[in-house]
């Protein structure tokens, strides 16, 4: 019963190791001075631990998973732009469709919010925010770079397969926290509890707003008279 009093303490002992040794070299009074009035500071004694590291090498072939989430924060920053975009483009005198503009803004905030919750659990794990890390997400060739003008419906399907993108990226730095070589089950966890099942939703409501709306629109009925009665709908819904 002792053996196993004790091992937890040799292992927080263990862990600990690293930054009590540097805070050692730190104060001891032969320390050369200079180095002491620099304060080196090490990942020995900062909030990062496992594998999550800020000195990790950008150079090799595989990204870090550091910079995974540095790439998502900026993917999902980025489609929160994109969305706020065509949002103000169904809310003009042109193209007055307030319940798409609403339905857009709404996942814009939603975006911008899951970008900042990013951000806050890389400064949460000691790492800094690299808002020049590409996303290097799911390729989207098939996506349109011009995402306005848009009728109803190609906003519709341009957005789902934009929260697909994302999803997929959630995937890839799920499986990449279990599949690593020392692991990092913390990451895959904040990424399962935040976003998988939220991402779930998104696509669902989504893929239910193309179908509701084609269903609206056969072919012997106007177009126009199909939109407007979903637009109400999404002003009233959401």
């Amino acid at each position: 019963m002792l053996f196993f009093c004790v091992l937890p303490l040799l292992l927080a002992a263990a862990t600990a190791e690293n930054c009590y040794k540097q805070i050692g070299e730190d104060c001891d009074t032969k320390h050369d001075q200079e180095a002491n009035k620099k304060g080196t500071a090490k990942e020995s004694c900062t909030a990062v631990y496992g594998v999550f590291s800020n000195n990790e090498s950008s150079k090799t072939s595989t990204l870090t998973l550091l910079q995974e989430l540095q790439g998502f924060a900026n993917q999902n920053m980025k489609e929160s732009f994109h969305l706020l975009l065509i949002s103000s483009y169904f809310g003009n005198y042109n193209v007055p469709r307030e319940g798409f503009k609403k339905l857009y803004r709404k996942y814009s905030d939603k975006l911008w919010e899951d970008s900042i919750n990013v951000m806050k659990y890389i400064a949460k794990r000691g790492g800094v925010m690299n808002f020049e890390q590409p996303s290097h997400s799911v390729s989207d060739s098939n996506i349109p770079k011009k995402i306005i003008p848009l009728f109803e419906i190609q906003s519709l399907a341009l957005v789902l397969d934009k929260q697909k993108n994302l999803a997929e990226k959630a995937f890839q730095i799920h499986n990449n926290a279990l599949a690593h070589t020392h692991k990092d089950p913390a990451i895959a966890h904040y990424i399962e509890e935040r976003f998988l099942e939220a991402h779930t939703d998104r696509i669902r409501d989504l893929s239910g707003y193309i179908t509701e709306l084609k269903s609206l629109s056969p072919a012997n009925n106007s177009i126009s008279s199909s939109i407007f009665v979903f637009d109400e709908y999404l002003q009233k819904s959401l």
